[in-house]
């Protein structure tokens, strides 16, 4: 629901994506209801509200990024905004506890941040946001 709702969706909004992709999930009642409060809160997060208002915003957008060894990292961005400072790339995440998931999820989204850097020869910030 999260990547198919627009960053400044109201409650009625998130609700008719969650209830739609609820039905295509077969979720029961109570499991559309959690995923609206989810999204709901997660768009009230002060990163969503200013990325909801960013001149550009790119979400679910797939990049690439050659290492230094020459290895291709292939990923797709969870949302990336651009503000007067530069971008900031957030990655959700869902789990209850990164536990020791963390030092990968880091590293996911740093090399997310540094295609987009390398891409628009901006500074970016990379972020986690445990939803």
């Amino acid at each position: 629901t999260l990547a198919a709702v627009d960053f400044s969706a109201a409650v009625g909004d998130v609700t008719a994506v969650a209830t739609m992709e609820g039905r295509l999930l077969d979720a029961p009642a109570d499991e559309i209801a959690a995923a609206v409060a989810c999204v709901t809160a997660a768009l009230a997060h002060p990163l969503l509200r200013r990325a909801s208002v960013a001149a550009r915003l790119a979400r679910e957008t797939p990049l690439a990024i050659a290492l230094d060894d020459g290895t291709l990292v292939e990923g797709v961005v969870d949302a990336a905004f651009e503000e007067s400072t530069g971008w900031t790339v957030v990655d959700f995440k869902t789990d209850v506890e990164f536990g020791t998931k963390l030092p990968e999820y880091q590293r996911q989204v740093a090399l997310y941040a540094r295609a987009i850097a390398q891409a628009t020869g901006k500074p970016t910030r990379a972020v986690l946001l445990q939803v």
